[in-house]
């Protein structure tokens, strides 16, 4: 803050450091984002800017990560606070940054809050094993990371191991164009669907099937994995002996 001094009956005003704040990036693409904040001068010509990297520097200071923009800054002049913005390009997708502000003047930088965005990207996917195994039909079950983009999910099964999963083979399940929304978060998320609301599976096969997932910036694929249906449990009925005799019968 600015010190006041006392000479005579005037008084004389002293600048100092000046402070900064970090707010929430904004306009977040996959490789940019507006990075925010707000400095005050205290009383001395002051530059804002920022620093952003990959990894968290606990605390703000200017000699971590990459400095936005590499020289120069933005003027926040001499006195009040001034809010500021600047843009980070040439950023990678679906990457998680910590960016910090930061304001310099002659008598000092100020520092502001560390804080963090992620930028969208394909989403993750993970197929998990299928759950409430029937002889006819089975829960088909994934995960799926959005990476911070709106993201649906789904899957594909197959009578004989694919290798590798795809969205052209197999059977869609579900059926036609059905998917579950997954969010836009940057964990992962759980999705389920019965493979009744696409076909009727044989009992006693092996079936394999692999999760989908798709947001703007593309499609995602998990492993294939497999599983066997239960064998349909043959029914018995008990009738009356026939052929009776005092030593013999026909059951």
């Amino acid at each position: 803050m600015v010190v006041a001094a006392v000479l005579g009956s005037t008084s004389v005003a002293f600048a100092a450091a000046p402070t900064a704040a970090t707010t929430a990036a904004t306009n977040v693409l996959s490789t940019s984002a507006l990075l925010n904040g707000s400095g005050n001068p205290n009383g001395e010509m002051t530059t804002g800017w920022y620093r952003v990297n990959t990894t968290n520097p606990g605390t703000c200071n200017d000699t971590f990560g990459t400095r936005v923009p590499a020289t120069g800054g933005t003027s926040l002049g001499t006195t009040g606070s001034m809010s500021y913005a600047i843009s980070a390009t040439g950023l990678m997708p679906g990457t998680t940054y910590y960016f910090c502000a930061i304001t310099g003047n002659p008598s000092g930088n100020g520092f502001g809050s560390v804080l963090s965005f992620t930028t969208p990207g394909p989403p993750a996917v993970v197929t998990t094993g299928a759950t409430s195994i029937a002889a006819t039909t089975a829960l088909l079950n994934g995960t799926a990371n959005p990476t911070a983009a709106a993201t649906t999910g789904w899957f594909r099964l197959y009578t004989t191991d694919p290798g590798t999963c795809s969205d052209s083979t197999g059977t869609r399940v579900p059926a036609g164009t059905s998917t579950q929304n997954l969010g836009m978060g940057t964990t992962p998320a759980a999705y389920s669907f019965n493979t009744n609301t696409a076909i009727s599976l044989t009992p006693g096969t092996t079936y394999w099937y692999c999760a989908l997932a798709n947001n703007s910036l593309g499609t995602s694929v998990g492993a294939v994995v497999s599983f066997l249906t239960l064998p349909v449990v043959p029914t018995v009925s008990t009738t009356a002996a026939t052929a009776l005799t005092a030593t013999t019968a026909t059951l």
